[in-house]
């Protein structure tokens, strides 16, 4: 009796713990795909990269923090990064500045913030999982600030070989 009680409840508890998970991802996606972050610039380790750090929402920490170097990505390439003055750290501009570039490319970048998608060649989390922080702002809701590095120059050069932006030579030719 016991046996079967068993297996019904674990027939019965599977199912609502894999949707369950899976909608936690679901939302993440959604999340990123409404791109909900905030971006802080904390040092320049090297000539052409950034090291940022990105603050993620979301319902689970984990996947907030999983979800962070897409949205470094995003933020580099449409929104720049600020400056932080007290670091001596100057804002840079956006990469994609024409509007509605988004839409225009959406096929592209659709591809290239897929989950494992090219995106991941640009950016790299710096530190552990430990050094994350973690903050509970409100009762279902966390925001995860971890910090990435950004390869600047080499995604600005991705783009202009795709071409959604323009070369930086492309203003002196006639």
């Amino acid at each position: 009796m016991k046996r079967w009680f068993f297996v019904l409840f674990a027939a019965l508890m599977l199912p609502a713990l894999v949707f369950g998970a899976d909608n936690k991802k679901k939302k993440a996606d959604k999340n990123t795909k409404e791109w909900y972050y905030e971006l802080e610039a904390c040092s320049a380790p090297y000539k052409g990269a950034s090291n940022i750090k990105v603050w993620s929402y979301g319902a689970n920490a984990v996947v907030a923090r999983d979800q962070a170097m897409k949205n470094a990505v995003h933020g580099v390439i449409f929104r720049g990064i600020p400056g932080n003055p007290s670091k001596r750290l100057n804002a840079l501009p956006p990469l994609v500045d024409e509007f509605g570039a988004e839409d225009k490319y959406g096929e592209f970048f659709d591809r290239f913030f897929a989950d494992g998608g090219d995106y991941l060649r640009y950016v790299t989390k710096t530190g552990s999982d430990s050094t994350n922080e973690v903050l509970k702002y409100d009762r279902k809701n966390y925001k995860v600030g971890v910090i990435v590095t950004v390869q600047y120059d080499a995604l600005r050069e991705m783009l202009e070989k795709n071409g959604i932006i323009k070369s930086l030579a492309s203003g002196f030719t006639k």
